[in-house]
């Protein structure tokens, strides 16, 4: 697999982990919706670690933009995880009024970030064996 092409596939494992935990709140199988938000905001928390400690750095090296799109991404991994943090308050008291539409709006917003990740910053970096690591990528050994 190709770097940019495991980093696509990261979003869309997200995508389909929020898809999963739209349906359990739908259904209101609460355990399950706990259970499918843990999971999706702690993968995508970790996903957003790995691009701003790696990525995002190696991307204004080369394009030497310190203040170009990796600064409107960080921005943008800020609101969503406040819209992760407010949705898994949601899910935590079973509040189905709540979740569905904020799910709803991360899903439309994740959506829009990763588009501009995809088109801008992935194209764009070549990294080395060493950054492939640190973004756990499987086709880089870790030894």
């Amino acid at each position: 697999m190709k770097p940019a092409d495991y980093l696509i596939h990261i979003h869309h494992h997200c995508q389909q982990q929020l898809h999963a935990l739209q349906r359990h709140i739908v259904q209101q199988h609460w355990a399950q919706a706990q259970r499918a938000c843990h999971d999706f905001c702690a993968e995508l928390d970790s996903h957003f670690a790995d691009e701003e400690q790696v990525l995002y750095p190696l991307y204004e090296q080369l394009s030497g933009q310190q203040h170009g799109p990796t600064e409107v991404m960080r921005y943008e991994h800020e609101q969503l995880r406040e819209l992760m943090e407010a949705l898994f308050q949601a899910v935590q008291q079973h509040d189905v009024a709540v979740c569905g539409p904020l799910a709803g709006v991360l899903q439309r917003q994740l959506q829009q970030h990763f588009d501009k990740e995809e088109s801008i910053l992935y194209p764009f970096c070549q990294l080395s064996t060493a950054q492939w690591v640190a973004l756990r990528w499987p086709g880089v050994p870790s030894g």
